[in-house]
């Protein structure tokens, strides 16, 4: 068999998974020994592609699928999404990577901000489950660094942690679908989350003060900590000395979870 006809052969057996039912050339699949039309042992192959992607799917997404509807508007959902998005490695842990962005641009769902952020909630989860390690934070340099140059100090957070903000909290609706319980209806009230991979590779999350996480935000995005302080106090309406009280309340908070990685000044 030549390169020509081998590429054929692989597009033919790609095309004919990812599609729906279709004709099936006898010249590329032979009617099995035991009666089984051509049609039918590709489509034992294609049902399976489909089927066992979903269930991965599912179990990546648990929140998403409860905000759109329960399994059968998930299924729907993500035999379109592998439609759009087939895997593009043998990784599966990568397999919904593009569910955020599919879900935000998705037709039936692209008004849906509760849609959009279980969707989020989720990626995160599976984000940090094999996200970079970082060596244990060395806590003399909160003791050792002169007042005044902490300012200028840059905070470096655990590369397995993310920020995710959303219109209602969904971290509990997550919570009690993992658990097996029914979710009850989350209130419409904003919830600032942090999720973490922890030194033992727990997967956590909590919930924190808006104030917070804006600063949290603004380090991880590289600006030095007065700055930081200072732009998440006006956001926050608040004096920015009151505002500074609470800074170390929160630092040692963060220190006890190990969500900072490093310090530089």
């Amino acid at each position: 068999m030549g390169d020509g006809q081998l590429e054929q052969l692989q597009r033919f057996v790609v095309d004919a998974i990812r599609g729906g039912p279709s004709p099936v050339e006898s010249s590329h699949v032979k009617e099995s020994a035991r009666g089984m039309t051509p049609a039918e042992r590709v489509e034992v192959y294609r049902e399976q592609f489909v089927l066992r992607h979903l269930k991965n799917l599912a179990d990546d997404y648990p929140t998403l699928a409860w905000a759109i509807g329960g399994a059968g508007a998930f299924a729907a959902l993500g035999t379109e999404y592998l439609g759009a998005h087939p895997p593009r490695t043998w990784d599966l842990q990568r397999l919904g990577a593009d569910m955020p962005r599919f879900v935000q641009s998705h037709a039936k769902w692209d008004s849906s901000a509760r849609a959009y952020d279980a969707a989020r909630l989720d990626w995160a989860f599976m984000e940090i489950f094999d996200a970079p390690d970082a060596p244990p934070f060395d806590t003399s340099v909160l003791a050792s660094t002169p007042e005044d140059r902490w300012p200028e100090a840059r905070i470096e957070l655990l590369p397995a942690l993310r920020l995710v903000a959303m219109q209602s909290p969904l971290h509990e609706v997550r919570d009690a679908v993992r658990g097996g319980k029914e979710p009850a209806e989350p209130p419409q009230a904003e919830a600032r989350v942090v999720v973490w991979r922890d030194r033992a590779c727990f997967l956590r999350h909590v919930a924190i003060d808006a104030g917070a996480f804006d600063l949290l935000t603004r380090l991880r995005a590289g600006d030095p900590l007065g700055p930081a302080c200072e732009a998440a106090a006006r956001a926050a309406g608040e004096d920015a000395a009151r505002f500074g009280e609470r800074v170390g309340a929160w630092f040692a908070q963060w220190t006890a979870n190990a969500w900072i990685a490093r310090v530089r000044v």
